[in-house]
């Protein structure tokens, strides 16, 4: 594809292609005259066939090679002469930023935070244990080393709970990251079932084993975030949203999603954020209960994956963030939408749509269908419709894969 570019022009490698979070980076920075070219493991990437990418290049899984994947784009930056290099999944930006000082050895600036303080909130354990003295409501979560000592704090709970990995992405023993869900197996609803749980989890899963899961209080309610970019603790542009519907629709990605305004809500990010002495993309995650609280449910350290509705409500993340690494004055908006609808139709929403008709509730596919001829697209731009294209191409092999 052809970029709006020169060979003045700066240069940033965005990682990450197949990321809806990497294509808003990659049109955001080249509509204000920035070259991107952009990595990816499979070749082709959704990014890679936008109009504002001028090359594209495939390397190894981060998660399965770390130091393969570092070792490739080493040869990249010391080949080509970048502004910046930006990852936006959290496998990458976890290998990224472990990995940070010999990236920047090459002399381009790394997008994300030191290893030190990245650990802060990729370790949940870390991140509620700072939290705990703050003002902040989280719930009861504790990092246990073992049964016998899961088995101690069982009556400390109210229940359910559920037990998780610390990280998405946790270190394994072969030098790779091991990535870390949560099913229905990993709740329990009363003291011994927490022990079974865990004891269960543990025979089951060798990361477990090396890096023990926490146990955390279920927190029942509407998941928000308040997102953006901070310099040193403070928020220097944020954007909040709410999710209207996730996969799995007990929790997890957004399938729908829209901005929203609490200033309670902003006042506890900021507080985490100020604890952690953050900069650069920030997502602080919260339960907004039934009781009207919020309760914190962890913190990303990085591009979140509904970015493109924050830019699409005004709050340009990648050019603040870019600004902010290449030492420009960051231009904040003074204010954002509130009203803008995304639906994430590939892949997230039609999954939603599929458990919902395997539940048998027949109805659900009214609201799909009203947000399908209603609420904006994640990847559709008439304007570049090349990774719409690619998006749809990709869904029709993996439905043919599965």
């Amino acid at each position: 594809m052809t970029a709006h570019s020169s060979d003045q022009d700066p240069r940033a490698l965005v990682l990450d292609g197949d990321s809806q979070a990497s294509l808003t980076v990659a049109r955001s920075l080249n509509e204000r005259g920035v070259a991107i070219d952009v990595g990816s493991v499979e070749p082709g990437s959704i990014a890679a066939h936008s109009r504002h990418v001028a090359t594209s290049f495939s390397h190894p899984d981060p998660a399965v090679a770390p130091e393969a994947f570092v070792d490739v784009v080493d040869k990249r930056l010391r080949t080509d002469e970048y502004e910046a290099v930006i990852p936006t999944r959290d496998d990458t930006t976890t290998v990224v930023a472990k990995y940070q000082d010999r990236l920047a050895a090459t002399g381009t600036t790394v997008g994300v935070e030191d290893w030190d303080r990245f650990r802060l909130v990729a370790d949940k354990a870390r991140t509620f244990e700072m939290a705990a003295d703050l003002s902040v409501p989280t719930p009861t979560t504790l990092a246990p080393e073992s049964v016998a000592e899961a088995e101690a704090v069982a009556d400390e709970f109210s229940y359910p709970v559920v037990v998780k990995s610390r990280s998405k992405h946790v270190w394994a023993e072969e030098d790779r990251l091991d990535t870390q869900l949560v099913d229905d197996g990993h709740y329990a609803d009363s003291p011994a079932a927490l022990v079974d749980t865990y004891r269960r989890l543990l025979a089951e899963n060798d990361t477990f084993r090396q890096t023990p899961p926490l146990i955390q209080e279920y927190v029942p309610g509407q998941t928000t975030t308040t997102a953006g970019v901070a310099d040193d603790g403070t928020f220097v542009t944020h954007f909040q949203e709410r999710r209207l519907r996730t996969t799995p629709d007990s929790g997890g990605s957004s399938t729908l999603i829209r901005g929203f305004r609490d200033e309670r809500l902003l006042e506890h990010a900021a507080e985490v954020v100020d604890a952690l002495g953050w900069t650069g993309p920030i997502q602080v995650e919260f339960m907004w209960t039934p009781d009207d609280e919020f309760a914190l449910i962890e913190v990303n350290g990085r591009y979140w994956g509904s970015t493109p509705l924050a830019v699409a409500s005004g709050v340009d993340v990648p050019a603040v963030h870019y600004a902010q690494l290449t030492g420009a004055t960051p231009e904040p908006p003074s204010g954002y939408r509130d009203d803008v609808v995304q639906q994430r139709l590939l892949y997230g929403d039609l999954k939603w749509l599929d458990e919902m008709l395997g539940e048998g509730n027949y109805w659900a596919v009214v609201p799909f269908a009203a947000s399908l001829l209603r609420d904006e697209q994640v990847f559709f731009s008439v304007d570049d419709p090349g990774p719409t294209i690619a998006a749809v191409r990709q869904a029709v092999a993996l439905g043919a894969e599965g």
